[in-house]
């Protein structure tokens, strides 16, 4: 069998148009031919975990998905088969992606993976895929995307692809493309760099969100406030838990004071908070995005200096916005601390620590969203404090 190929570039586009001509198909021995990528895609990530995490192959079938995430050195993917008409198969790591479209869909696709060999890293997942042909066929057209895991572009290709795109889980992914579209919106018309975007859309967000976080707040010194007579009723009726829960709600609706009240406004922020966690953490428009003195990549963690050796969770550099962003949301916590029960406290201080350690290993442009949004949710709550307590 002879196999003629024609490549087509085009330099306003990241797609390659492949023709494979097949001569006397029927002299083949096999039962389909592949278009394949073998060998995955290059490590990018100073943070390792990043280049294992968000690593992948994925099949596209007739709008549905599915994909293979290898994160150890033994857990290797042997050749999966996937029955079915075959719209696509890509292999990405954190930013990039490669992407084998075929023209007519294919009859099955195939996903695989091994650990490669790469120097300084343990795990480093290299990832295959192909589109499978019948081997009567004469003609098979693909196209090639190689280029940037960026909303707009992989659009051009006119796929369901940006479902491997970070947006989050199905409910939220509405949300996560809406944030990401109006990160851009703002960048396009205020022509200043994303750090400053960044600001910006935390005081919007802490404009729309203010409302539900001062319910949750005000609701939460209301319950604080009478704690002593909930503890009270509860040392009284211990041994009659029934009457003791009746007690406790007459209270309530006594005082005017909804348990849950605190708890709902912030269940209503979850799904914007969980989607810009999600793309904050992803979007490659802040890859390489400089904001200001030591910031000068905001998908990046804003390293000032490294360390001789790593910290389990937290890693082996120092950054400074996971600091300032624990700084604040220690100041809001202190202002609910007072009325606060004490054996709860060494509580609310083990978690702030957490985010620091936690975040520090995180993209700087998530971190300086999260730093000003809770510099302004201090702020909010110290003046409602203050209206309180000055009724």
């Amino acid at each position: 069998i002879n196999t003629n190929t024609f490549y087509r570039f085009n330099g306003s586009s990241y797609e390659i148009d492949h023709h494979f001509y097949l001569e006397n198909p029927s002299a083949f021995w096999g039962d389909s031919f592949e278009v394949r990528w073998q060998g995955g895609l290059s490590p990018t990530e100073k943070v390792k975990l990043d280049d294992i995490t968000y690593a992948s192959a994925t099949s596209g079938q007739s709008g549905e998905t599915e994909d293979i995430n290898q994160t150890g050195t033994e857990d290797n993917y042997k050749r999966q088969v996937l029955d079915g008409n075959t719209d696509w198969v890509s292999i990405r790591n954190k930013y990039f992606t490669a992407a084998i479209i075929a023209e007519s869909p294919g009859t099955f696709a195939s996903l695989d993976s091994h650990n490669g060999d790469f120097p300084n890293r343990d795990v480093t997942p290299v990832y295959s895929a192909s589109i499978g042909f019948p081997s009567y066929v004469n003609s098979i057209k693909t196209r090639l995307y190689l280029g940037p895991l960026d909303l707009d572009q992989i659009q051009k290709t006119k796929t369901n692809l940006d479902d491997t795109m970070n947006f989050g889980f199905t409910l939220i992914r509405p949300i996560g493309k809406g944030v990401l579209w109006f990160l851009q919106f703002l960048q396009t018309n205020l022509k200043i760099n994303y750090g400053f975007i960044l600001i910006i859309f935390a005081l919007i967000v802490r404009i729309i969100t203010g409302p539900l976080t001062k319910k949750s707040f005000e609701s939460s010194q209301q319950m604080q406030k009478i704690q002593p007579l909930v503890k009270k009723i509860q040392k009284k009726l211990k041994d009659n838990p029934t009457k003791m829960n009746q007690e406790i709600m007459s209270l309530y609706k006594e005082k005017g004071v909804n348990p849950l009240g605190g708890c709902l406004p912030m269940l209503l922020q979850m799904p914007l908070l969980w989607a810009l966690f999600v793309v904050f953490r992803s979007t490659i428009e802040f890859r390489g995005a400089p904001f200001l003195f030591w910031i000068t990549d905001l998908s990046q963690p804003d390293i000032v200096f490294n360390l001789p050796f790593s910290v389990p969770l937290y890693g082996s550099h120092v950054a400074v916005l996971p600091v300032l962003m624990g700084i604040s949301i220690f100041l809001t916590q202190r202002m609910s601390m007072a009325t606060m029960d004490p054996a709860q406290r060494p509580i609310m201080y083990f978690m702030n620590a957490f985010f620091i350690l936690l975040f520090n290993q995180f993209p700087s442009g998530l971190n300086l969203y999260y730093t000003v949004y809770n510099i302004l949710n201090y702020f909010q709550q110290r003046t409602i404090r203050a209206q309180n307590e000055g009724l």
